[in-house]
């Protein structure tokens, strides 16, 4: 198969453009649309379940992933589809008990995977306090007698070797309130990450970013996971998410040549409904299914997590279930990778972190971005970037003159500007 290089990639970005213009549709916009209104289409459900890792539950391939549930009528819809992996947080806002409410008749049918933002600590002791503490609050939020998994959220090596983050993991385990441990990275250190758990019995779940752009050597850990019965969930399949939003990369207005938002609802659906039948939105779907199909061609994943909004993620993404990786899936993906080429901070590209003399932490200010920008969620980013070390922000790189992390980066991403772009929207920024 052809390989595409930087200036391939560019090259066919400039057609990829002019023949796929994207537009400014929010995705509040299209929450609006769906959520209470199933969709008129066929609907599809899960055709291939797969071993979750040495657990002995059967999963779906394409899985849940509730961050932004905000309907139990959603996960039902899920379940009768056949979903039957949750992945939520109690962060998330009422994500828990939307998925008690949805699942209370089918608790034993379904796997459940959990976090909680634990980190803030003064000492070991107080750690693995907040940890038995999350564990209730998530057991009593789910109303359920046990958690089929508990993650260390944003996992790091450092994190993973906590003796007090395994001794209150042995304690619940023994109480019988989880039975499965976990972690979720999604960051450049995902290898060492993956490699830490190996050695570890008691991290049995890896949720990690894995992707077409994905490095070989995160595959390879991948494998000698799989190899000693860890579960391997994938999430942030989607390169950054550009085409799931929708966005509308150049310009701010939207490309209806109409103020969207101050439209009647009669007018935004019939621009919708043109929208949905265009060049731009089967687009959107070749790419949301190759992207998981690549994915899934990797026997050691052993189901993806992706985000149901709506009734019609639902049925967008299960179209991948069980379909095989073929020659058109990667033209399709490349051609994605030529539009967001110069745009998309990949997951475990570390290559600018060095080079910055203030330490600040590019790319998760970065992925903040996107969490704002691509996917809509304007809590998990302010919260994100609220949590960043106040002398580690994006307004460290106002005086920078020879702004060295852009002349790091392999890939050409204005970083500076656009560092600096997100500090003053995030940093301003208040979510009630």
């Amino acid at each position: 198969m052809k390989k595409f290089n930087r200036r391939e990639f560019l090259k066919k970005a400039k057609t990829m453009s002019a023949g796929i213009a994207v537009s400014g549709l929010s995705n509040d916009t299209i929450e609006n649309f769906f959520v209470n209104r199933l969709p008129q289409k066929k609907k599809v459900s899960i055709r291939s379940y797969r071993d979750l890792g040495n657990t002995g539950f059967k999963v779906s391939d394409i899985s849940c992933g509730a961050c932004r549930i905000n309907n139990a009528a959603i996960v039902r819809y899920a379940v009768d589809r056949g979903v039957n992996y949750f992945d939520t947080a109690s962060f998330y806002g009422q994500s828990e008990k939307f998925i008690s409410e949805a699942l209370k008749e089918k608790r034993k049918d379904v796997f459940i995977a959990t976090k909680s933002n634990i980190w803030k600590f003064k000492s070991p002791f107080e750690l693995k306090k907040n940890i038995m503490k999350s564990i209730e609050n998530s057991l009593k939020n789910l109303r359920t007698d046990y958690l089929d998994c508990y993650q260390i959220w944003i996992a790091n090596v450092e994190k993973m070797r906590i003796g007090e983050v395994h001794e209150a993991f042995e304690n619940a385990k023994k109480e019988g309130k989880v039975r499965y441990f976990g972690i979720t990275n999604h960051s450049a250190d995902v290898g060492d990450v993956i490699k830490q758990s190996l050695n570890d019995d008691l991290l049995n779940s890896l949720t990690i970013g894995y992707h077409y752009l994905s490095k070989k050597g995160v595959s390879d850990y991948v494998k000698k996971a799989a190899k000693k019965g860890k579960s391997i969930v994938a999430m942030k399949t989607l390169l950054g998410a550009y085409l799931a939003k929708i966005p509308n990369w150049e310009n701010e207005q939207p490309s209806f040549g109409e103020n969207f938002e101050s439209l009647s609802n009669r007018r935004k659906i019939l621009l919708y409904n043109e929208y949905k039948n265009s060049d731009k939105k089967k687009f959107n779907i070749d790419f949301l299914l190759s992207a998981q199909k690549w994915v899934l061609s990797n026997p050691d994943i052993n189901t993806i997590i992706q985000t149901f909004r709506t009734f019609e993620d639902v049925d967008d993404y299960l179209q991948a279930s069980g379909e095989k990786f073929g020659y058109r899936d990667k033209e399709v993906l490349d051609d994605y990778v030529a539009l967001v080429w110069d745009k998309y901070c990949r997951i475990g590209c570390d290559s600018c972190h060095s080079s910055c003399p203030g330490g600040v932490p590019i790319n998760d200010i970065l992925r903040f971005q996107m969490y704002f920008e691509n996917y809509g969620d304007k809590r998990m980013a302010v919260d994100g970037y609220s949590g960043l070390p106040p002398d580690k922000l994006g307004d460290k790189c106002y005086d920078c003159i020879d702004a060295l992390c852009q002349k790091a980066c392999p890939y050409g991403l204005a970083i500076k500007e656009r560092i600096i772009k997100t500090h003053e929207v995030l940093s301003k920024m208040e979510i009630t």
